[in-house]
């Protein structure tokens, strides 16, 4: 910091302030970067305001109005009620602040101004780089407001969950931005035409503070004013509070041979009033008061075959939800709540669990064993010493092509599956009971039926009988789910 007499600080801040500079934006020109003095700046600066001795000034030419508490302070207060009226049950937050990317020409026009104005002063005393960085002054003196009013501990870096996003925006950014291209024309044009590096827009902080750094004062105030104009009016403010995801996995049970797993569309066409997704998704949304909730699970069961067992295991990624603090009596309440909403698809096990553990829950879809029964049902009458050859049979390899019916939505493949073990119980001399404990991803029904010969062997074979499938339904799905999680929540 450099250390100024009382005579050259106030040439400098004559300059500042006659340029059109805060009071806050004068001490940061100043290189000063002590927490304290721009608290003691805001303090002296709300006295005022309430003792009514100030009147409105101008919105400064550098910050716009954003370090000045006569516009900065109704905007924090809106703040503060949002955050305590938001629901979010949260114990830390962090606050951050976005700023206009034409502030950096501002900021640089004022520091020509200075240069110029002022050179026999800070002509090696001082350079741009001392220049205290807005945002960081912002962050000084406001998230100590904002915390002391709404009972959370502020954080920053990525240490809390819950964001209070600010972004400033202003209505002239865009126009003031277009002084980029006058000062560097070829630059400019340059990024304009490489769309697929600058798919963002041309213009980045980065990008203009490095294009600005070597443009001196003869070459840039024929392009922009400087010191810059006043603006016509401060800042405007908007902001919007989220959270990071958190997950809830469990298991679910499917009593209806007629609802699918997801929404079904064929063309656009809904096919099935709801889904499994839905009746659990749309609830879960509703108790945690999400933004969104996002689904995963270990496989997949066709419409027309029931989840039996203890449940298919199964995640949902609730985006930006209020609630995330759900001791075993909120679980309890919040399953209760699942299942009265539709009496063929229950939940179980409900426990908040990790991002990572996602991982081993599509592991599961591939890699785990699955218990299987069918109703299966011969066009003559079996041999029912030949059907029971079929429980000798153990880790049956199948060489599976792709099944005509999910052509639509997979690639063709020859994919090898194993068939661990058979059981068969019989119940008519044409029909009996196949339960079959197979590899994850296993197409069971073409197992049975052969599917045109596209699975090989197949029972159709095995028995040299035409056989088909009347039913089908997943007993069981053995992965360990949901894992333990050593959190606050269990």
């Amino acid at each position: 910091m450099v250390n100024w007499s009382d005579s050259q600080e106030e040439k400098i801040i004559e300059i500042l302030e006659n340029g059109g500079a805060c009071r806050k934006c004068c001490q940061r020109f100043l290189g000063k970067k002590q927490s304290y003095l721009y608290k003691t700046v805001h303090q002296l600066e709300m006295d005022k305001m309430s003792e009514n001795k100030q009147s409105k000034p101008n919105p400064c030419v550098v910050c716009l109005g954003i370090l000045q508490d006569v516009y900065m302070m109704p905007r924090v207060n809106e703040i503060i009620t949002s955050i305590k009226t938001s629901g979010y049950d949260a114990d830390k937050f962090t606050l951050s602040i976005s700023l206009p990317i034409s502030l950096s020409i501002r900021e640089h026009s004022l520091w020509l101004h200075l240069e110029k104005a002022g050179k026999d002063i800070i002509d090696g005393n001082l350079s741009k780089e001392d220049v205290t960085p807005l945002k960081q002054v912002w962050k000084y003196v406001y998230p100590e407001l904002v915390t002391s009013q709404v009972g959370l501990t502020h954080e920053s870096g990525d240490t809390a969950d819950f964001y209070v996003e600010l972004v400033v925006l202003w209505e002239k950014d865009t126009e003031e931005m277009k002084a980029m291209e006058r000062l560097c024309p070829k630059e400019y044009a340059e990024r304009a035409k490489k769309t697929n590096v600058y798919n963002m827009g041309v213009y980045s902080r980065q990008g203009v503070d490095n294009s600005l750094e070597n443009i001196k004062y003869d070459n840039f105030a024929p392009e922009y004013p400087v010191p810059p104009a006043v603006p016509d009016k401060p800042f405007d403010l908007d902001f919007r509070m989220s959270r990071n995801s958190i997950w809830i996995g469990g298991r679910y049970n499917k009593y209806t041979r007629h609802l699918p797993q997801t929404p079904w569309l064929i063309k656009g066409v809904r096919k099935c009033g709801s889904s499994v997704e839905e009746l659990i998704g749309d609830r879960l949304k509703e108790y945690l008061q999400c933004e969104q909730v996002k689904f995963l699970s270990s496989g997949r069961e066709d419409v027309d075959v029931r989840m039996l067992g203890s449940g298919r295991p199964f995640a949902f990624e609730c985006v930006n939800s209020k609630k995330t603090k759900l001791p075993q009596s909120n679980l309890d309440e919040l399953t209760k709540f699942i299942n009265d909403n539709h009496e063929s698809v229950q939940v179980n096990g409900l426990s908040p669990v990790s991002k990572s553990s996602i991982k081993k829950l599509k592991q599961g879809e591939e890699e785990k064993r699955k218990k299987y029964t069918a109703l299966c049902r011969t066009k003559d009458p079996y041999c029912l010493e030949t059907l029971k050859k079929l429980e000798e049979m153990t880790d049956l390899v199948l060489k599976q092509e792709t099944p005509i019916r999910v052509l639509h939505r997979r690639s063709n493949a020859f994919r090898d599956k194993v068939v661990h073990s058979m059981n068969i119980t019989q119940v008519s001399p044409t029909l009996f009971k196949l339960e079959a404990i197979a590899a994850a991803g296993t197409y069971i029904k073409e197992l049975v039926h052969g599917d045109f010969e596209r699975t090989q062997p197949n029972l159709c074979t095995l028995l040299g009988l035409e056989t088909d499938i009347l039913a089908l339904d997943v007993e069981e799905v053995f992965l360990e789910w949901p894992l333990e999680e050593k959190n606050g929540n269990k």
